[in-house]
This record gives structure tokens, sequence and C-alpha cells, in this order.
């Protein structure tokens, strides 16, 4: 398991609460429906974590062949469907949703996405009644499932100006049937904000980051980067990035900044010129995206697994309509076919680093663990446990809570959240100054050994 997810662990294990099935480990979150299947999912597997990985595997699969069938139910080729499934499939940005025991959350959304926009679309043409019931009950519950479903309202009404957006037959044939579907998109937002202002206590631990200001742009272009080639300070690739050479790094940040003005230039062409279908999936690029953009935190991989949605058929949209235009030139095809299949085995690349990247961390996260079970200490008569030095990602408080049952505070020097290493012995000294109990490990010798007396010197 991996840092949050010893957080989950911990509170399943310890039983049912009303709190927890609301929120979970965020007390400011509001995600019952998802949590109603993670009980079910520790009922069966508790804390073996193959099951988890297994599971979310076959969820990830069920979501690409359900994109697959819907393109096809919006008109799209099946080669063009079937290419932009594939690119689903292997999006080496999907780690975080796959790897992660609570990421399952980004593959349910996904599918309440798809499922509402199938149903609507189905409505839309054909009027059938059953579609919008379905609709209404997709576009619904979603909203229970995250809270970055509050765009979909935004996403349903594009679509259906879109789909509207055909020749006079059609529209004339749509008719009022598009504002049904808008109307209740919005209803169910309200009765969700109702519900969620209700029974949530929002202590301001997410609202302390997530405001409108500046740094959303720069959020943004950091996603558009991430998106298409992440740059060589990456999390998951610093640590190959820096055994290269600085001009590889260069040419890789280089490339990484290009590949993002390419993304944009041809969204903004698929936008004008493409079919109504890939205008939508473009769009829904930056749809899936709002929600990330005001969390002036940290970027992440688990809020791509939306927009990479509307990228995979954008990107399957760009090498099929080269492809037909090469499509008499035998040498020009070979060169497309292999450059697809590079583009495959990079990403495949991609995702076994990441996923070896965590192994890693996670193996070296239950050493540690059991480096500190090994001291023999009572260490819950600490208020603060200060770990120094530890190695690259490894975030080890989540687990102490599970593994050791310590709940009380713990400053390491790699904390993620901090701008950077912290100075674990200045924090020494502020603790030692407030009187309270405290004991400081230091990681040694590829051990945590105790080492308090050295930073009160």
């Amino acid at each position: 398991f991996h840092t949050d997810d010893w957080l989950v662990l911990n509170l399943m294990h310890d039983g049912f609460s009303w709190s927890d099935f609301l929120s979970m480990e965020n007390l400011a979150r509001f995600r019952p429906l998802t949590n109603i299947f993670v009980y079910l999912r520790y009922l069966m597997f508790g804390d073996t974590a193959l099951g988890y990985y297994a599971l979310n595997i076959l969820l990830h699969a069920f979501f690409a062949t359900l994109l697959y069938r819907f393109l096809l139910n919006i008109g799209l080729k099946q080669k063009l469907a079937l290419l932009s499934a594939m690119i689903f499939a292997v999006y080496f940005q999907h780690y975080e949703a796959i790897l992660w025991l609570y990421g399952t959350i980004r593959i349910l959304a996904a599918i309440f996405w798809v499922a509402s926009l199938w149903a609507l679309y189905d409505y839309l043409i054909f009027g059938k009644r059953n579609a919008l019931i379905a609709f209404a009950l997709f576009s619904f519950f979603g909203y229970f499932v995250v809270e970055d479903f509050v765009v979909s309202p935004l996403g349903f009404l594009i679509f259906a100006l879109l789909i509207r957006g055909g020749n006079d037959s059609t529209k004339s044939a749509l008719g009022w049937r598009i504002w049904w579907p808008v109307f209740i998109s919005f209803l169910g937002l309200a009765i969700y904000a109702i519900l969620r202002t209700a029974l949530i206590v929002r202590p301001g631990v997410v609202e302390d980051y997530y405001y409108f200001g500046p740094h959303i742009i720069g959020r943004l272009i950091a996603y558009f980067e991430w998106m298409m080639l992440p740059p060589p300070d990456h999390a998951y690739f610093q640590a190959f990035a820096a055994r290269l050479n600085p001009a590889i790094r260069l040419i890789w940040k280089v490339s990484s900044l290009t590949s993002i003005t390419a993304l944009i230039i041809v969204g903004l062409y698929a936008i004008i010129k493409a079919p109504r279908a890939i205008k939508f999936m473009t769009v829904f690029i930056l749809i899936g995206l709002i929600p990330a953009l005001p969390l002036n935190y940290k970027v992440t991989s688990r809020n791509l697994y939306i927009p990479s949605i509307g990228l995979s058929v954008l990107l399957g949209f760009i090498f099929l309509t080269l492809y037909e235009r090469i499509k008499g030139r035998g040498w020009q095809r070979a060169v497309a076919y292999v450059f697809l299949m590079v583009y495959f085995c990079v990403n495949i690349i991609g995702v076994w680093v990441t996923a070896h990247e965590y192994r890693k961390n996670q193996t070296m996260v239950a050493s540690l663990v059991e480096d500190l079970r090994g001291s023999r200490l009572d260490l819950n008569k600490y208020e603060y446990i200060l770990l120094d030095h530890l190695p690259g990602r490894t975030v080890v408080g989540p687990a102490m809570i599970y593994k050791l049952g310590f709940y009380h505070e713990v400053i390491a020097s790699n904390d993620p959240s901090a701008p950077g290493p912290i100075d674990i012995a200045r924090a020494a000294g502020e603790v030692a100054s407030t009187n309270k109990p405290f004991i400081v490990f230091d990681y040694r010798d590829g051990h945590l050994k105790e080492a308090t007396s050295e930073y009160l010197r």
C-alpha cells in the first residue's frame, strides 16, 4: 500500500463510522458512493494489496472497453474508437489511479461520466425515455463519487449543444429536448450541494489550498506538460533523469515544452475543423482539468485520468488523419506504424518506471516501519517523532498509524507538502522549546536509528 492508502485502511479497520463513510480520510470531502465500494472491497480483501491491484486493473480495462463502445455509439469510425481506447488503456499517467487504493475514485468517476454521456446521446438523437432516466441516474450519482463531477453540467451542456449543431433536420428533431437533461444535471448539482452542506463539517483543510488566483495559469501549463511529455523533474523520473547528461536533460525539457505547444495548436485546430464528436472530446480535456486548477498544492497524475479520455481521442484522431493523408505511400505508412509502436512502447516503459518507483517506496516504508518497531520504544509517549535523511519520496507517517498505532505528529525531512527539505536539527530545537516529549530517528546505513541526543547538541 502507498501513503494515504494506510489512512483509508485504518479507518475501515477501526469499524464503520458515519463520518468516515461520508468523507474517508479527509473531512472536507463528500464521496459516499465511492466509499460504499471501498468498504465492500475491504470486506473482500482485508489488507491484502494484491486483491486491490487486480480489481483496479480490471476496472481500468472495463472502462477502456466501455470507452470503445461509447465512441462507436456516437459515430466514430471503428479504427478511431479502437485506437483511442488502446491509447487510453496504456497511457502512462494512469498509474496513480490504478496503483493507489483510493485512486479507484477516478476510474469510477470516468465510468459515470461516459455512462451519462452515452445515455444523453441516446436521448438527444433517438428520444428514448429510458435513456433520459438512465442519464438522470448516472449524472446524479456521479456527484457522490468525487467532487470533480461538479463540472459535469457544463460538459453535458456543451455536448448537447454540439450534438444539436448538426444539419437542419437534426436541429428540428431535437428542439426543446436538449434542455431537459441540462435541467436535470443542474438540479442534481443543487441537491448534491444541499446534502454536502448539511452533512459535511468542512474544517478548511482543502480550502486553504483551493482558491482562484494566478497560480491557475501555472497549474494549467504544468498539467499540459505532464499530459504529453513529463519534464525531467517529474517526481517519478527525477532519479532516472539525475543520471543523464545535462545536455540530454535540456533536450528533454525543451521537448516537453514543445509538446505542450503542439498540443495547444492541434487542439485549437480540432475545435475549429474536426467533426463534432472530436470537438467535444478536445474541449473535454479542459473540462476534466477545471476541478484541479484552483488547487494550489501539487500537480498529481490522478487528476489526469478524466482529461485523458479526451486526450486519447484527440491523439487517435491526429494519427489517423495523418495516416490517411499518406496512405498510398509505402515507406511513409511504415514510418507511421513505427511511430505508433514507439508511442505505445514509451507509454509502457513509463508505466513500468512509475510502478517500479511505487514498489521501491512501498518496500522502503515497510523497512522503516520495522526499524521503528524494532526500537522497542513506546512511541506513543512522544508527541512528536522526527525523521531525518529519509530517502526519496518515502512517506512513512500514514503507515505508522496503521502498523504502529501512532497518532501523534510526524515531522519528516522529505515531507512532500513542504516547499523543500525540512531541517530536522532546527525542527528538533523548536519542538524542544515547547517542552513536549519528542524523539528523533536518523536514517543511516540503511536503517532508522534513534539519535535524539545528537540533534540537541
